[in-house]
């Protein structure tokens, strides 16, 4: 069943909201992560402020992995904007096929 001009923009359109929903919904739980790594950094070293370690050390382990959570969202974002720029070229694609017709 051929769609029409009409169902082809609310598609597209349509995947385009769910994208930038899917990065914006990143954004948050990124931001969120953040918040609550420095709240549990702050909280434990309170706890062991009496304590002989290498805070140093810990807070460096804290922020590699933190720097690997956002590095995975950075490649997750980009894989969001490639998969809109497939879904753009596509919609282009099919526009193009049906006023060649």
């Amino acid at each position: 069943m051929k769609q029409t001009k009409q169902e082809m923009v609310e598609e597209y359109l349509y995947k385009k909201r769910q994208f930038n929903a899917q990065r914006m919904e990143l954004s948050d739980q990124l931001s969120d992560f953040r918040r609550e790594t420095e709240q549990l950094v702050a909280q434990v070293m309170y706890l062991t402020r009496n304590d002989i370690w290498d805070r140093g050390q810990f807070y460096r382990a804290v922020e590699a992995n933190a720097a690997k959570v956002e590095q995975a969202a950075t490649n997750y974002t980009r894989y969001l904007v490639d998969r809109e720029h497939d879904a753009t070229i596509e919609y282009k694609r099919h526009i193009d096929r049906r006023h060649n017709q």
